[in-house]
């Protein structure tokens, strides 16, 4: 693999133009009175409670004007609280880890509960081609 990708490597830093890279961006403005605002955090089962930590951690360092509202949810839980719910709809953001899913019997996620009750049904991702390099 290493050898078929040779080639493209040495056109792209040979090539006397300089690739430009064009990234749409998304700025989001500073709430305008600076309060901090909340944000649902449910840190979830496995290793979500680490990425969520790690993220709490990236926050508290940046001085991100957020705040935490945290809830103990896991994936063994027949219902996601009303609570919770109401959290997330109140503050519009929420950072969740991953849930366990149960196997078997026709039992409903909680993932697929957050979903339908918060209708969520799209999954964007952004992507970019850089410029001189052959793609799908």
């Amino acid at each position: 693999m290493a050898r078929r990708s040779m080639p493209v490597l040495k056109h792209l830093l040979t090539s006397s133009s300089t690739p430009t890279l064009r990234r749409s961006v998304t700025y989001m403005p500073r709430p305008g009175d600076g309060a901090p605002r909340p944000v649902t955090l449910i840190p979830g089962d496995g290793i979500g409670p680490l990425v969520t930590n790690a993220v709490e951690q990236v926050m508290e360092a940046m001085h991100a004007p957020v705040y935490f509202e945290k809830y103990d949810i896991h994936g063994d839980m027949m219902r996601v609280p009303s609570e919770v719910i109401e959290s997330i709809k109140k503050n519009k953001v929420c950072l969740k880890g991953g849930l366990a899913t149960p196997m078997g019997g026709g039992v409903s996620s909680l993932n697929v509960q957050l979903r339908k009750e918060l209708d969520l049904y799209a999954s964007l991702v952004n992507c970019f081609n850089l410029q001189g390099l052959p793609t799908r």
